[in-house]
């Protein structure tokens, strides 16, 4: 009986002790949510964070943490999902991050994108980065770069307008507002071409499609423009150049277009508060949604709960907050690092 214990013991501690079992701190199950932070511009301190929404378990810097306290660069910008791995545009940097998406170990550097701001995919194999060109406020025409997801390389670029941000992917085709402009470039996916452009008003930023296949464009002050002329919300039909509807805001300053889960909700901030709109509506709200404003928004797919960002300056520590899908008293925040920007769901 004693040498049957000593063996199991002997067992255990071999298992326990074999150099292959991985162990350390791992990023929470699905399903989860990414955290981006953006860091403060020139240190080289961007992060992204992993929360499981069902555990409420919270990774703090994830990618530093999982790769030996890697940095992971000057201003994380965007980060998307495809082929089982996530890629993280760094705008500063000149490049995007690519990890695993379960494990969030480093898996290749894509470099020499320029100012890379917004990542799209057609497929498990075709990515796309919007591209800005040229110094502050002398921009060039943008370039969107398109990534061979299997080898992580850049295959081509497309010219678009200035300032491209952030991309939809739909329907076979790619839709990219051009910020510093008025335009929105029609790319079609299958020949990597622009076949169209879509005229709308100035400073395009965000694309979304509704529950009908209508495309609805957030548009504001172009960054680094002179002049503040007023926001508004464009909707166009898939295969137009035209905006069917305009709705202007009485200011510059509306951000962050969302859709809800079901696509008949708009969502965007404008005036330091949250708003909610009807696809079928024909004016804007005049009731504020949330009665507060945000660094970033998402909307999580699977549930609609709502992930706020708060920035509290950008040399401290900012947090995200949930609030219910019907709105109301927030359910709870969580502390990341600084400049908390955007949410990815996993």
């Amino acid at each position: 009986m004693k040498k049957t214990l000593l063996a199991l013991l002997s067992a255990a501690v071999l298992v326990g002790c074999n150099p292959d079992k991985e162990i350390g701190p791992a990023i929470p199950g699905s399903p989860g949510v990414f955290v981006l932070s953006e860091g403060q511009f020139g240190k080289g301190d961007g992060t992204v964070s992993a929360f499981g929404t069902g555990t409420k378990s919270l990774l703090v810097d994830a990618f530093g943490t999982i790769n030996g306290n890697a940095m992971l660069g000057d201003v994380v910008q965007d980060m998307g999902l495809a082929n089982g791995r996530g890629y993280i545009c760094v705008n500063a940097s000149n490049k995007v991050e690519v990890v695993d998406a379960g494990t969030f170990k480093s898996v290749a550097t894509i470099r020499n994108i320029r100012q890379p701001r917004y990542f799209a995919s057609t497929s498990s194999a075709r990515g796309y980065v919007t591209s800005w060109r040229g110094p502050y406020t002398s921009y060039q025409p943008g370039k969107v770069m398109v990534l061979d997801l299997n080898s992580n390389t850049v295959i081509d670029s497309i010219t678009v307008g200035r300032n491209p941000e952030q991309l939809l992917a739909v329907g076979g085709l790619l839709y990219v507002p051009n910020s510093y402009d008025n335009t929105i470039s029609v790319i079609d996916a299958a020949t990597n071409k622009v076949t169209a452009t879509v005229t709308v008003t100035a400073g395009p930023k965000t694309v979304v499609a509704d529950q009908t296949g209508n495309l609805w464009a957030l548009c504001s002050q172009p960054y680094g423009a002179t002049s503040t002329p007023p926001a508004s919300l464009v909707r166009f039909a898939a295969g137009s150049t035209t905006a069917s509807l305009t709705l202007p805001f009485a200011s510059s300053g509306a951000s962050q277009l969302r859709i809800s889960p079901d696509k008949t909700q708009l969502y965007y901030s404008y005036g330091g508060a949250e708003y909610r709109l009807s696809t079928s509506a024909t004016a804007l709200p005049t009731t504020p949604f949330i009665r507060r404003s945000f660094n970033g928004f998402g909307i999580d797919p699977r549930d609609g709960v709502i992930y706020a960002a708060v920035s509290t300056g950008y040399t401290t520590n900012g947090r995200f907050v949930r609030y219910p899908a019907a709105g109301g008293a927030a359910i709870d925040s969580f502390t990341v690092k600084v400049g908390p920007n955007g949410f990815v769901f996993y």
